[in-house]
């Protein structure tokens, strides 16, 4: 086993989901509406699906060549 293997997730994984838990908290803290809060967490799940998708993409592109 490598070393790289275990940090299959980079900074900017960890990064991502510290500044999404972060958001979370402040608005639970506010005491923000949950309409509020589902919004902000749909758009979060749609861009990090976004994101899923143009990793697996971009690394099956670079598998080929």
């Amino acid at each position: 086993m490598r070393s790289q293997d275990n940090y299959k997730y980079g900074i900017g994984f960890w990064s991502g989901a510290g500044i999404y838990s972060l958001i979370n908290m402040i608005m639970n803290l506010n005491h923000k509406s949950q309409d509020k809060i589902l919004v902000y967490d749909g758009i979060i799940t749609g861009v990090a699906v976004i994101g899923l998708i143009l990793c697996i993409y971009f690394l099956n592109r670079r598998k080929e060549k």
